[in-house]
């Protein structure tokens, strides 16, 4: 798959299995997309037998780089190659990054990619310049926005915060520290432009850079930087090309053909991580056994909605009110092992951008929007009226979302969004403290809502 994608890298690895390889790599992209890169470099120059010598790697975001250049004059103990792979190196970075390595923790979070996740905050922790005990210390609820800005480059709200603390738990639970950090990149380029050790390779992988580095591209020109990130639309999803290539790459390594409806619905359910995405694909494949072709409704039930697209057409049923279709895909949702809080908390926040947009459609948009509005004319000539703090609360969605969220909030009066929000927090707390089936919660807040154009039923009442 790598060859196939990034010839570029084949090229690189054909000339180090030659005896000429570059004295410094930089694989840039998520670790999921690095790590075999970095195997492969490692498979070539380093038998082995000879790595538990030839072959260091340090932590970048906990080691400093004098470190790393001391061990890079130590000769090779074996002969040959000695590789020093440098993990997660924030050398490359400057501050304009931060706001994306940070969008990136919280999806990883909310995905339940814990390590991810951990790595992304550590790593924006060490470009901040914290020292270990700042971080130790940190109450994340309670930090001044300023402070917030620091080390992830954008204000962020109270229930970002709060997943913030837990992934700052988790890294104080596995007693991880961070290394005093400072920019050595000047201290860097400088060894390097001295001249590497000979039989001495540098390997560094980075999630992201900043190519306008003068480090970054100094590096093209004496060594070799290679871009292993997928092509992603704004809103962070991944692109529609990225997803169907990487699908019918895995689809033929198990001998698959996806059926056009089964891709389709794989583009919507792709979500924006490609290690899940691939994961997902691969049980895909396994699920299906000896048929040669994956049809959609394979996908429906062997293929995770990275993406919760569930949640458009949820909320498309509700806004129609379309009992069976919503309780339909409400369980769906619960056999694939959707923990009931967490579809909660999905529905409570998209009835409150539901809210957020029908407030747009009854102010901003009053004379901007129509029924019939289609989507291009949405983006042309309603999107332009949207200000900037409007579409931060959005979340910064890609348009076709918010088209989607606004066609279905214009079906839906304000004060029934408003009263859905209290049953919606109502039934939360009903859910953490009682032992009433959450399905049939679920389900009596669904039919409600489709009786009435609003839950004014209550939900039954604890067991």
């Amino acid at each position: 798959m790598l060859a196939e994608r990034h010839p570029e890298f084949a090229a690189l690895v054909r000339a180090a299995a030659a005896g000429a390889p570059k004295p410094v790599y930089l694989f840039v992209g998520e670790p999921f997309e690095t790590a075999p890169a970095a195997q492969a470099l490692l498979d070539t120059l380093v038998p082995a037998a000879h790595r538990a010598f030839n072959l260091e790697t340090y932590d970048g975001r906990t080691t400093t780089l004098s470190r790393v250049i001391d061990s890079l004059r130590t000769p090779p103990f074996f002969p040959g190659v000695k590789l020093v792979w440098v993990r997660e190196t924030t050398v490359f970075l400057s501050g304009e990054k931060r706001t994306d390595i940070a969008a990136a923790l919280l999806r990883a979070w909310d995905e339940g990619r814990e390590q991810d996740a951990i790595e992304k905050l550590l790593t924006l922790v060490a470009l901040a310049g914290w020292s270990d005990e700042q971080f130790r210390e940190a109450r994340w609820a309670r930090l001044a926005q300023s402070r917030v800005r620091e080390v992830f480059g954008t204000d962020l709200d109270a229930e970002q915060l709060s997943q913030l603390g837990a992934v700052h738990a988790a890294c104080l639970a596995r007693d991880l520290s961070v290394g005093a950090s400072r920019d050595e990149s000047a201290e860097l380029l400088a060894f390097i432009e001295g001249g590497m050790p000979a039989q001495t390779v540098l390997l560094f992988t980075a999630s992201a850079i900043d190519a306008r580095k003068r480090l970054s591209k100094r590096l093209r020109e004496v060594g070799a930087v290679v871009d292993f990130s997928t092509q992603r639309e704004r809103s962070g999803a991944l692109s529609r090309d990225s997803v169907a290539d990487v699908a019918h790459h895995i689809a033929r390594q198990f001998g698959k053909q996806l059926a056009p409806a089964a891709q389709d619905l794989i583009l919507r359910r792709a979500g924006s991580e490609l290690a899940m995405l691939a994961m997902e694909l691969e049980k895909l494949c396994l699920y299906v056994g000896e048929r040669p072709t994956i049809t959609e409704d394979d996908v429906r039930t062997g293929f995770r909605d990275l993406a919760e697209s569930w949640i458009f057409d949820f909320t498309a049923a509700l806004a129609s009110r379309q009992p069976a279709r919503a309780l339909a895909l409400l369980h769906g949702l619960m056999e694939q092992g959707e923990p009931p809080l967490r579809l909660l908390a999905m529905m409570a926040r998209e009835v409150r951008l539901l809210l957020i947009a029908r407030e747009c459609l009854d102010d901003a948009l009053r004379e901007k929007w129509r029924a019939e509005t289609s989507f291009n004319v949405f983006q042309s000539r309603v999107l332009p009226h949207l200000d900037a703090e409007t579409r931060a609360a959005f979340g910064n969605a890609h348009p076709f979302v918010l088209y989607r969220r606004f066609q279905d909030a214009s079906r839906i009066d304000g004060r029934a969004l408003r009263s859905a929000l209290i049953q919606l927090s109502e039934l939360d707390v009903r859910l953490k403290s009682s032992r009433s089936d959450p399905a049939i919660l679920l389900e009596a807040f669904v039919i409600a809502w489709c009786r009435a154009g609003a839950p004014a039923q209550r939900a039954p009442r604890a067991a």
